[in-house]
């Protein structure tokens, strides 16, 4: 399967998410829905079509940055009790540190 996202691709996401993410958190079908989804959401929060206009975009790799952060989030959320790290703090705290770096990134894009 190919990567269907136009910002990240699925490399970038399994990145963001990590190594201890379960199967389900890592396929690539499910990554390419939330790239998607991250796509819209950043869209949305900067009120710019990114995906529309993504020749003419500059910092193309913060996008990316932002968009698999955000992905990784939605991935992670899926189903926390299939995500092997110890305790639940390590996970907030890992969702916790993604948000705050893509939404850091999506400020300064949007400045």
């Amino acid at each position: 399967m190919a990567d269907e996202g136009t910002l990240a691709t699925t490399a970038q996401v399994l990145l963001a998410i990590g190594q201890n993410a379960s199967a389900a958190q890592v396929l690539e079908a499910n990554t390419n829905y939330w790239i998607r989804y991250a796509e819209d959401f950043m869209s949305a929060d900067l009120d710019y079509d990114l995906v529309a206009n993504y020749a003419g975009l500059t910092y193309k790799q913060l996008y990316a940055m932002a968009a698999s952060c955000k992905a990784a989030i939605f991935g992670l959320s899926q189903n926390v009790n299939t995500w092997r790290l110890a305790s639940t703090q390590q996970k907030a705290h890992i969702l916790s540190t993604e948000y705050e770096e893509a939404m850091k990134i999506i400020r300064i894009l949007s400045a």
